[in-house]
């Protein structure tokens, strides 16, 4: 005959002989049925509250399905995509000789851009040197302009012209 304890011990696996804990709980001074009655319900309550490997076993098995179903919808619903997609990638295709065409086209070209180029950069050196000697020129006049002021305002003049200068300076106030 199997006690209760044994039988709580083979419908629930337990972390913990009970037997064992029950033998050991009267060795300690409870009597029969108190140690039985402690190791029961220890085992029960271990029995309801643990995780087992069955129930990890389980709960692993519905994650599979579920992941299954998902991938089951996942599936079903991409599956009319595939087609677009192979569409899409033929249209592309179809419009790839066009784009070399086009590349063609602007390679044609680039020796005329190269051309524009070269001839952009010798006007530019030409309109440079040009305006190098405006500016020189300018600067040159400018000079001898700021010169000639200097020199009519601070050279030594004759008495005479002196006299004269003074005198027609004088008749043009009191005019």
């Amino acid at each position: 005959m199997v006690s209760s304890t044994n039988a709580v011990a083979m419908m629930y696996p337990t972390v913990i002989d009970t037997l064992r804990l029950s033998d050991r709980l009267k060795a300690a001074g409870f009597d029969d049925p108190q140690a039985e009655g402690m190791a029961r319900a220890l085992g029960d309550e271990l029995a309801d509250n643990i995780v087992t490997k069955r129930d990890l076993d389980g709960a692993v098995q519905s994650l599979r399905l579920a992941i299954e179903a998902m991938d089951t919808k996942f599936e079903a619903r991409f599956e009319g995509l595939e087609p677009r997609f192979d569409s899409i990638d033929a249209k592309f295709e179809a419009l790839e000789p066009r784009f070399d065409s086009i590349d063609t086209k602007f390679e044609a070209l680039e020796p005329r851009f190269d051309a524009i180029d070269a001839k952009l950069e010798s006007q530019h050196r030409e309109l440079s040197s040009r305006f190098s000697v405006l500016f020189a020129t300018m600067a040159l006049g400018f000079t001898l302009v700021i010169g000639l002021i200097g020199y009519s305002l601070f050279s030594p003049r004759p008495a005479e012209a002196a006299s004269a200068v003074e005198r027609d300076t004088a008749e043009v106030r009191f005019q």
